[in-house]
């Protein structure tokens, strides 16, 4: 370990030795060991901050806090999905395709998704072979509860870190804060209420690297950062990334170590790996880089060649700043942390990310719905905590203020927003309840025999790829097979159509109930 790797050690230390600033006191400039991203705070007496989170952390044990909010996140997070599936709300897109993965692992075959395309091996669409991990837990407990309960453990193991981060510089009551504004984050809220994605793999990934690397533990930061590469294709970058903040603490050679790991990562995904199995021998996504594909589905054929010069140098760094969606993702990133995030060169790892996609033509990248943010969530609260320490810093005096009091701005700002994000969904009797729509759908759904061969549609895909082969409807394979096709809500007229047509051409209905019907072909 280096001079600054041992500053950060001192910091560390003195961390633990003292107690979070009080909250009534007239705030003062710590000082900032050099090298440190995260400083000492200021020594007070930890009587005055004895609350009944304060009084349950010590019941709980000395560094108790991060594990009892971990696991009460991880009860909400499996409740809320398991309740999904329940309510048959979750989709062919992506539970049904990642439980298909995930079998495919389980049985030591290539994962094949035939939801995405019949026989397609989906390592040559994105790059996530750490999924196998998930192999022999499906093989013991096989079933999409089994991917939906891993993901939320995942999630829930972030919050660990996130929470020493912040009780280093806030104390119990302010790491608490920081914890819970953490978990109920729309980010993270947002992941959990859409299936299944292999991003969970990268959330305690960051987040733990984050909480070595502010203590000035960079390789160990490092070592938790390295399986990024295996999590996503374009996780690489921001591995690449992490070398701002150390180029920021003169780590000059460990910071040319993650350039040079992330970047060789990401080019061999995208330029050797990817293309080498998608069968149109190039990466999938090339496409959305194309304005002439922004006004609809990106060609997934297209080649980095057959994008115009013109949309890479003119078209892409617009796409940045317009539609405005762009810059309320942007600002609904940064409001938790009351923008203090800003202060710390961490926020360098969110550019990959929004880079990504907001210079793709595939709108839903853009907004603040789905998985795609929360790689981003433990970066910026992990920005925020850094962000507080170096204001506490400061030379001017409201800003030194601001400081002592932000532990309550995320947690303030989550709360505000929480009524309109999915887990407050657990609130609601009928969150809990099941539709009588379901219930005939699963009596119909249970004539369907085990290693049937059957194309279902988007809400009936997942309840069925455990125990058959399942293709996204109306994907149908040659010889005997089912169709499941599900007859509510808006599809009625569309699903009437195809239920019509396929009877035409030769299936027959073998079940029927309010809601469902099911189709035979010998």
């Amino acid at each position: 370990m280096d001079d600054r790797g041992m500053a950060h050690g001192a910091v560390h230390e003195r961390f633990e030795a003292s107690g979070p600033a009080a909250p009534g006191d007239a705030p003062t400039a710590p000082a900032v060991a050099e090298g440190a991203i995260i400083a000492p705070r200021s020594s007070e007496d930890d009587l005055r901050l004895r609350t009944v989170v304060e009084r349950a952390r010590d019941r709980i044990g000395p560094g108790g806090l991060p594990y009892l909010l971990a696991a009460l996140f991880f009860v909400i997070y499996t409740a809320h999905s398991l309740l999904r599936h329940r309510r048959m709300e979750t989709h062919a897109y992506d539970l049904g395709l990642f439980e298909q993965v995930v079998r495919s692992y389980a049985h030591f075959e290539a994962p094949v998704s035939d939801i995405r395309a019949p026989g397609f091996n989906v390592l040559g669409e994105h790059f996530h072979p750490i999924l196998a991990l998930l192999g022999p837990i499906y093989r013991i407990f096989p079933g999409p509860g089994t991917l939906l309960v891993a993901q939320a453990f995942l999630v829930a193991i972030s919050v660990v870190p996130i929470t020493r981060i912040a009780a280093r510089a806030f104390g119990g009551l302010g790491a608490a804060g920081v914890g819970i504004a953490y978990g109920l984050s729309w980010g993270i809220q947002s992941a959990i209420s859409f299936d299944f994605h292999e991003i969970a793999f990268a959330v305690p990934l960051l987040a733990f690297g984050l909480d070595r690397f502010l203590l000035g533990r960079h390789v160990q930061a490092l070592a938790w950062w390295l399986p990024l590469v295996l999590v996503k294709e374009d996780l690489g970058l921001t591995l690449a990334a992490a070398a701002v903040p150390l180029l920021v603490l003169r780590r000059w050679k460990l910071a040319l170590v993650h350039v040079l790991i992330g970047v060789t990562a990401f080019a061999l995904a995208i330029f050797v790996l990817l293309p080498a199995i998608n069968p149109n021998d190039t990466y999938a996504f090339w496409g959305n880089l194309d304005s002439s594909q922004r006004s609809g589905a990106a060609d997934p054929s297209t080649s980095l060649s057959q994008v115009p010069l013109t949309d890479l140098v003119i078209e892409l760094p617009k796409s940045m700043v317009f539609p405005s969606v762009k810059w309320m993702t942007l600002f609904m990133l940064l409001l938790p942390t009351g923008f203090i995030a800003l202060r710390s060169p961490l926020v360098a790892m969110l550019a990959p990310t929004l880079l990504w996609r907001f210079t793709s033509s595939n709108t839903f990248y853009w907004g603040t719905y789905f998985h795609y943010s929360a790689v981003l969530m433990p970066i910026v609260f992990a920005a925020f905590v850094d962000g507080v320490v170096k204001l506490r810093a400061s030379h001017v005096d409201w800003l030194r203020r601001y400081a002592v009091k932000a532990a309550i701005v995320p947690l303030a700002v989550s709360m505000a927003f929480a009524r309109d994000f999915p887990l407050m969904d657990l609130l609601h009797k009928r969150t809990w309840m099941v539709q009588d729509r379901v219930h005939s759908a699963h009596k119909v759904l249970d004539r369907v025999p085990d290693d049937a061969t059957v194309s279902a549609t988007m809400s009936f895909s997942p309840q069925l790829t455990a125990r058959a082969r399942v293709t996204d409807f109306p994907t149908i394979l040659p010889g005997p097979g089912y169709a499941a096709i599900e007859v509510w809500g808006d599809n009625k007229d569309w699903a009437r159509y195809w239920i019509a047509y396929l009877i035409g051409q030769g299936f027959t209905e073998v079940a029927r109930e309010p809601g469902a019907v099911l189709l035979k072909r010998n």
